[in-house]
């Protein structure tokens, strides 16, 4: 992959000189802050319908009533070390400065907070702003004029409890239907199994912290969103979650027709995984390095 040059982005971020010229983002964290910054500027094809429940979303014609369109996200997939919370941090500073002051950040521990105050404050910013949603009782109103609202994914998918709203509903009511601020799902891996999944085993149920993912992102399709995870997933089926990298179905589909072949390169088991899903589909597969690639084809 590192042979392929990435696509030219247009896009100017919005950053304190002191950020560039302190040193204090480098210029490989500036690069995720400008790539983000070019994938929200699009949104992902198609027109769709959302229901009160935030969990169907229906295909829709353009010229429907009461249709959204999803804008697009992005995946920052660096492995541990890069300085993904700067990143991050980049990333919702460069909308801050840009006037979008209410943003998400996801993560897997409350814990976790003393390090997003960290890297948010790193940029010369007042830490506190990154305040926990535990501050609020369920079923309240969040009073917080601006800021960055942590959370967990545990906190995320905890459903309403009588006349209490549910988790999801107390943020989207906060950030409002049109919100085109930035939501960031850190450790996203963490919604895996979003849809569940048939096995030989017997159905398995979508996991309450990927149903609380997608409906969060059903509910504010203008949102910025942002998956973080150096491990995003094992296997294909459990990037459901990603839902607006435009992976599954319609014009955004990575692939019009189905190839007509595919090689694989040793590496992770992500690759084993598509080249068994593609000799079930009758598409010849090659593994590098074997000889004969007739033979590694035989079981297509």
């Amino acid at each position: 992959m590192a042979s392929v040059a990435p696509p030219e982005p247009s896009y100017r971020p919005h950053l304190p000189v002191h950020v560039i010229t302190d040193g204090v983002l480098s210029d490989a964290q500036l690069e995720s802050v400008i790539y983000a910054g070019e994938a929200h500027a699009g949104f992902l094809a198609g027109a769709w319908t959302v229901d009160d429940t935030f969990d169907v979303v229906t295909a829709a014609r353009d010229d429907a009533k009461n249709t959204v369109r999803f804008r697009r996200g992005w995946f920052l997939g660096d492995g541990t070390g890069a300085g993904k919370g700067r990143q991050v941090a980049g990333i919702l500073l460069d909308n801050w400065m840009k006037g979008r002051r209410r943003a998400v950040w996801i993560s897997k521990s409350d814990k976790l907070i003393e390090d997003a105050q960290r890297d948010w404050s790193a940029l010369g910013i007042e830490r506190l702003l990154v305040t926990p949603l535990a501050r609020f009782r369920q079923g309240t109103p969040i009073r917080l004029a601006e800021g960055i609202l942590f959370t967990t994914y545990a906190t995320l998918r905890t459903d309403e409890r009588g006349e209490k709203l549910s988790r999801v509903h107390q943020i989207v009511e906060w950030l409002g239907s049109d919100f085109d601020g930035v939501i960031i799902f850190d450790e996203s891996h963490a919604m895996q199994n979003a849809v569940g999944a048939k096995s030989d085993r017997g159905d398995q149920a979508a996991s309450q912290q990927g149903r609380a993912g997608l409906r969060l992102q059903h509910a504010l399709p203008n949102a910025r969103v942002v998956y973080v995870s150096a491990t995003g997933a094992t296997t294909v089926h459990n990037l459901a979650y990603a839902q607006r990298l435009g992976l599954w179905g319609g014009d955004d589909f990575p692939f019009a027709v189905l190839p007509i072949g595919v090689m694989v390169f040793p590496g992770t088991g992500i690759q084993a995984n598509l080249a068994d899903k593609a000799k079930k589909l009758g598409i010849p597969v090659w593994k590098f390095g074997d000889e004969p690639a007739t033979k590694a084809a035989g079981g297509a």
